[in-house]
This record gives C-alpha cells, structure tokens and sequence, in this order.
C-alpha cells in the first residue's frame, strides 16, 4: 500500500517542486518501499535471534555489489538514476537473501488480531519514528523549496559527510542493543550499568571526532568531493560538532524499547521534533543562509540530548543522573585538549597541501587520543599490543 500510494504521489512531488524529472525516479523507488517492508519481519527474526556475524556478511556483500553496479552507471552515464541503484538492488538482494534463510509464506488475508498483540508496544514506536523521519528530512525538504536547489545540493553534501561517523559506529551500534539489553528489562540496575559502559565508550569514539571533523572539514570535504563543494564546508563544519552528541543520542531508542517504555521514547522524540522544527523553519525562513540551518539544528541537538537522557535516567530507569554525567567527563577533556592542539596544527599547516595536511592532523590526533586513553588508564593498548606481539 506504501509502495503503491508513493507511486501515484510521483506527480504531485514532481508538481511541488517543479520538477518533471522526478515522476519516473519516485516510481523507481517505490520498489524499494515495497521491498523494505517485505523484509521487516526475517530482519527482526535474524536480530532476535542473535545472528549478528550473518547480518554483518550480508550487509558487506550486498553493499559492494549494489554500490559497485551504482558507480559503474554513473561513470557509463546514467545520471541520477544511478542513485537508485544501490537502495533498490540493496533491498531486492536482502529480500532474496532472507527469503533462504528464513522462508515466509505470503498469505493474503486482512486481520487485527496479529497488530493487537503488538499495538502497546508498537504504537509509540511507530508514532516516534514518523515524527523522527519527518524532522529529519524537513530541513531539506525547505531549503529545495524555499532556498535553492543548488543550496540544497551544498547541504545535503555537508549532511552526508557529517552522517558517515553515524552510520558506520552508532547505526552498527544500535540495532544490536536492543535484542541484548532486553534480558535485563526486569532489572533496571543492571540494564542502567551496562548501558553507562556504552556511553562511556561511545563518548570517548564521538566527541574527540567531533573536535578532529571541525578542524579537517575542508580537507575532508574537498578530498572526498572535489573542488566544486567548497560551500558544503562552512554547514559540515557546523554539523560536525553534532556528531558526538548524536552517536549518543542514536543510541536511546534501543534503551527505551528494551525497558519497554516506548511512551517515553514517543514523548521524547515529540519534544525533539518541537525543537528541531523551530530551529529548522527559524533557520530557513528567518536567517535564510544553511549556516543558520546548521546553527540552529547544533543549538536543537544539544537541548535535545539533555532532554533524551533525563527521560531515561530519571523517568525510566529511576535513577540518578550524576553517574551519566560522569562517564562523559574524561571524554570531554579529551575533546578540550585535541581541540587547542588541532588549532594551533591548522595554524601551522595552513598552505600546506590538503593531503599533507589532513595527513597531520590524522596523526596528531591519533598519537593524541591513544596517549590519553593509555596515560588514563581507560584502555591498555600498549599491554594489548604486547600480547599481539608475543602471539
């Protein structure tokens, strides 16, 4: 039904933004809204059930072979319909996948009793992820129809590149916490200590990227993009600050479903959503720039993630939440000293090529990050190097 309603929206998309050419590209991509929805139900079976290496091999081999056939089109000239490959191969080839390992047999036959059981759950959840989804595609959404679509495009690059970090730690992270901390859904402590062990870690990966993203923006930018977006560095700049608060903040919707609040987890993201949409709409239609969008969007972020965690500590575990804000103290000092050194690094390298200087700034930071870890005792690496060695 998703599919086949955003098949017949391609018309009045194309009509809201002018543009004829994307009648047949929203057609293309309602196969993948029908070939997603198809594969929800052996993808929650293979992550109940804990097959996480199957998951990972999967995903890897699907990937590179429908990103691999994208790239290929793109360089034989296919225009913009080779963005279409890889989500629509990507979710044909998972559908196929799952169907050998876990056959399902399609019965057509309409019935509540199967959403009943689901529905007190499922409903908040759902409801959360609608809101989510929404106000996180409204910034573009605005800036294609009331700015520019060139601007759109310098956007939409710097969102990218600051959403990379997100989908390769927290987006890994995440979908493997629920099935694992809903054991302790009756022992709030003990899901409340595990989960600190999380944030911890994650605090400690997030914010000193952060700082390393904010002062590598241009060579990053530039080296994976080209010349041609050097308009996409002042918002990806911004954005990169968010990074070490979203890792985090990705993360709890995991902990309100294994605590089986899922009210909590809507009421959480409504807020966010009030606030996201403030500063989107403030940033579009009041400053006008997608650096204000930027601003605005670090700004909502940041007021979002305190909010995020009172609701888990204090309303849903019913803990305190000095022991939160302590596991994040050692990571931010970390993040204030790489950030001093990474300034006076950019100082120094400042008309240094990009690969030379990005070179630096990597292993400065590098050299940085394991020293502290080390010095602090959070992580023996040299011990583990030694066994490695000895191995």
């Amino acid at each position: 039904v998703l599919a086949l309603a955003f098949f017949c929206c391609s018309w009045p998309i194309a009509s809201l933004y002018e543009d004829p050419t994307l009648v047949p590209l929203c057609q293309i991509l309602s196969l993948y809204l029908m070939f997603t929805a198809f594969n929800i139900v052996p993808n929650a079976l293979l992550y109940k059930n804990k097959r996480f290496p199957f998951i990972a091999g999967r995903m890897l081999a699907v990937q590179i072979i429908s990103g691999s056939l994208g790239v290929t089109a793109a360089c034989l000239g296919a225009g913009m319909y080779s963005l279409l490959i890889n989500p629509v191969v990507s979710a044909i080839a998972i559908f196929i996948i799952n169907l050998t390992r876990y056959p399902q047999k399609f019965i057509f036959f309409f019935s509540v009793k199967p959403l009943r059981k689901i529905f007190s759950f499922s409903a908040y959840q759902f409801l959360f992820n609608v809101l989510n989804y929404f106000t996180r595609n409204l910034d573009k959404l605005l800036i294609g129809k009331h700015l520019s679509p060139a601007l759109l495009g310098y956007y939409e690059k710097s969102y990218r590149l600051m959403m990379l970090p997100l989908q390769n730690i927290a987006f890994v992270v995440s979908p493997v916490m629920h099935p694992i901390f809903s054991d302790m859904q009756h022992d709030f402590k003990k899901l409340g200590a595990s989960y600190l062990k999380v944030v911890r870690f994650l605090a400690f990966i997030g914010f000193p990227l952060s700082a390393f993203l904010y002062f590598s923006a241009t060579e990053l930018m530039l080296l994976i993009f080209g010349p041609q977006w050097g308009a996409s560095v002042p918002p990806f700049r911004i954005l990169s600050i968010t990074v070490g608060v979203q890792i985090l903040l990705s993360t709890t919707g995991a902990i309100f479903q294994a605590a089986n609040s899922t009210r909590n987890l809507f009421i959480s993201g409504l807020l966010s959503a009030v606030l996201n949409i403030a500063g989107i709409v403030a940033g579009v239609f009041y400053y006008g720039t997608i650096e204000a969008v930027a601003y605005c969007i670090l700004i909502t972020f940041t007021i979002n993630f305190i909010q995020a965690y009172i609701l888990i500590f204090k309303c849903t575990l019913k803990q305190s939440m000095a022991d939160f804000w302590k596991q994040l103290v050692m990571p931010l000092v970390l993040t204030g000293v790489l950030s001093g050194v990474l300034y006076f690094v950019s100082l120094y390298t400042e008309g240094y090529h990009m690969i030379w200087s990005l070179g630096i700034k990597s292993a400065v930071a590098a050299l940085l990050f394991t020293g502290f870890v080390q010095f602090t005792g959070e992580y023996d690496i040299w011990g583990k190097v030694k066994k490695m060695l000895k191995r």
